[in-house]
């Protein structure tokens, strides 16, 4: 039954994604001409100040989910509204915390740090603060979005997602209507859209789940069990802040907002990777926890290998096209972006993506134990290099992609110290892991790869619908390496029996 399930919510959330990333995509290239590059620079880096203020969130997040899923594995639905409710209240805390501490901190940084041009300030510090706001009614909205996925109706998450998406798309369409001050416009009408998904998932939640409700009764041990857990994840979630706001930071320190922009286009590529395989480790994360939760180890173990190779699988359909046609790519999406740095920066974060989604399920497992301790302080530790290592660089001179090439040593760093930690965590084969993921999906990409950098010259220069084509090509050649050389057996007499061949 779990398999069908998983099949399911991941069919349903590959429906999810082509809309989401075909909308954010357009999005993006809409916001970026009606802005222009000094203005989507400036919402870009002040953005990343917000951001940087929300890794808080972000462990709140996991340990939600987790804390959730778990209880819904084991049956106890007095559990499951217990810590919905402590979440919320912790959740509305935090918000509240970030919003004063990081309203103070983050005007210091704006007016007194920042490399932004003058006479822009004001219009910097209007959108930091509705950011905020923005930002806080987004958090609140975490405990409802983390019980949809625990009971994994996944049909009902995707449906909000397409409405929050078309959302800032009208947003973003509705930029054009006003001459002046789009910027401000800009940051206002998506705190108004955040508002909008908010109730959304309030009403969502209220029906759908009507045993779950809100119960002011805090509970010191669910308190202390639920901060354990938040305190060592915010480890990890630091190091992840430091690797995405801080990088940017730093960008904006040496190189002003169109750096930034580079970045923020290079971003907006990487986000929408992401969510491509998101939408099937979404399907299957619940079921790792649930898996652990009733101790069947070795079925946990199984959906964690396998997530870990399709993830890469999967992955190669986008990344392919975009490693060696990413110019082609650029010129069709943007009218206008910052060329010298953003093809490099584009590359070089879908390699981060990539490493990154292969370690995910691993992630999962870990929070799944509860026992994260040891995990986050070394795993996170490792991460928290990146910004430290590229700012040596930087005074050294390197050029901005420096920062970059140093997240993606820390990345890889990282993913050898998890694969030994999980081994205790939760009896994680390292050798099964090797057999099972880095040797089918290296045989893939070589023989994937090797013959497309020999035959680049005579296609690399393709534009508008001859790109588009050849792309076309390349994911014909990926599709042909996947099925013979990266695909099980039994999965290959799946595909073949889906598309009537069996």
């Amino acid at each position: 039954m779990s398999d069908r399930l998983i099949m399911k919510n991941t069919v349903i959330l590959y429906f999810r994604m082509i809309f989401q990333m075909a909308v954010y995509l357009y999005t993006s290239r809409v916001v970026i001409k009606a802005l222009g590059l000094i203005d989507y620079g400036i919402y870009d880096v002040v953005g990343s100040v917000v951001m940087a203020m929300m890794f808080l969130n972000n462990s709140m997040l996991n340990c939600t989910q987790r804390f959730i899923t778990y209880s819904l594995a084991e049956g106890d639905e007095a559990e499951v509204n217990t810590y919905f409710s402590h979440s919320l209240m912790i959740h509305v805390l935090i918000g509240l915390l970030i919003v004063v501490v990081g309203g103070v901190l983050g005007t210091y940084y704006i007016q007194g740090v920042m490399n932004i041009p003058a006479g822009r300030v004001s219009d910097a510090m209007f959108v930091f603060y509705v950011a905020l706001a923005s930002s806080f009614v987004t958090m609140v909205s975490v405990p409802y979005n983390a019980l949809i996925i625990a009971h994994e109706h996944m049909g009902a998450f995707a449906s909000i997602t397409i409405v929050d998406v078309v959302l800032k798309l009208l947003v973003a369409m509705s930029l054009s209507l006003f001459d002046d001050n789009r910027l401000r416009m800009y940051a206002f009408l998506l705190f108004v859209a955040a508002l909008v998904v908010r109730s959304i998932y309030g009403i969502y939640c209220r029906m759908a789940y009507r045993k779950v409700r809100f119960v002011m009764v805090p509970d010191k041990g669910i308190f202390k069990n639920m901060f354990g857990f938040f305190g060592w994840n915010t480890i990890g979630n630091a190091a992840i802040m430091c690797n995405t706001q801080g990088l940017n930071l730093l960008l904006n320190a040496v190189g002003g907002p169109l750096v930034n922009a580079a970045r923020g286009v290079a971003f907006q590529v990487q986000t929408a990777t992401v969510s491509f395989i998101n939408s099937f480790q979404t399907a299957i994360n619940p079921q790792i926890t649930k898996n652990y939760a009733v101790g069947n180890r070795e079925r946990m173990n199984s959906l964690i290998l396998t997530s870990s190779r399709v993830s890469f699988l999967l992955m190669l359909f986008l990344i392919v096209p975009l490693l060696f046609m990413t110019e082609s790519l650029l010129d069709i999406w943007l009218t206008d972006y910052e060329k010298d740095y953003t093809v490099l920066f584009v590359r070089l974060l879908i390699c981060v993506s990539v490493v990154e989604a292969v370690a995910n399920p691993l992630m999962v497992g870990a929070s799944a134990t509860g026992n994260i301790k040891r995990y986050q302080l070394m795993v996170g530790g490792c991460m928290l290099c990146t910004v430290p290592v590229a700012y040596i660089a930087l005074k050294m001179g390197a050029m901005p992609d420096a920062v970059f090439w140093a997240l993606i040593a820390t990345t890889l760093m990282a993913q050898f110290v998890r694969m030994w930690l999980c081994r205790g965590l939760f009896g994680f084969s390292v050798a099964g892991f090797c057999m099972q993921v880095v040797l089918p999906i290296a045989k893939v990409a070589l023989v994937c790869f090797v013959p497309l950098l020999l035959l680049r010259p005579h296609y690399a220069g393709a534009r508008g619908i001859d790109a588009l084509l050849v792309c076309a090509v390349l994911d014909v050649w990926v599709a042909a390496c996947v099925f013979l050389l990266g695909l099980r057996k039994a999965e290959r007499d799946f595909v073949l029996r889906k598309i009537g061949i069996r």
